[in-house]
């Protein structure tokens, strides 16, 4: 009986830790394998976008064309978990809109002007709305989603090279 009980508790206490170590954290909150390697992909097309947007030049086509592409791809990554008006809402950011990531870049394209602090102040907008939508399908709730979210932010260092945008020459 004895024997029957510690193996019990020997399976229990095994299936136990196997699932914690199944489990990552990301900026401090337990997330699966799955929502981890999630934002590590989110974080790569965020990153992919910011550098799109610093080597843009209005007078270069391939340069407007990899910041299309990159917002696209965010787009794509962030999408799967959100609501249909969260997905607007990213698309509209992200989009061809006069505010969006795309619209500013095809306007900076037309009208032949590279980006100043304005256009690097609607880029930060913009951007806290994508860490927003990224840090939503992981975190359960707002204090977990805030600290995935700074972390993102720490991660990809955006928040910097955005700034570095508006004070090219």
């Amino acid at each position: 009986m004895l024997k029957k009980i510690v193996a019990a508790v020997v399976v229990l206490a095994s299936m136990v830790i196997l699932t914690a170590c199944g489990q990552k954290s990301y900026g401090g909150v337990q997330v699966t394998q799955k929502e981890y390697t999630r934002v590590q992909n989110e974080n790569k097309r965020i990153e992919a976008l910011v550098t799109a947007l610093q080597k843009f030049r209005y007078d270069n086509e391939a340069s407007a064309n990899k910041v299309y592409q990159a917002a696209d791809q965010v787009n794509q990554t962030l999408r799967p978990g959100l609501s249909e008006g969260q997905k607007n809402q990213l698309a509209n950011t992200l989009g061809d809109g006069p505010t969006g990531v795309k619209g500013i870049v095809k306007a900076a394209v037309n009208k032949q002007y590279n980006f100043d602090d304005e256009v690097a102040s609607q880029f930060h907008a913009n951007f806290r709305l994508i860490f927003d939508m990224a840090a939503y399908t992981i975190g359960n709730s707002a204090q977990q989603r805030s600290k995935i979210e700074t972390q993102m932010r720490k991660d990809t260092n955006a928040d910097t090279e955005l700034y570095k945008i508006g004070s090219q020459e």
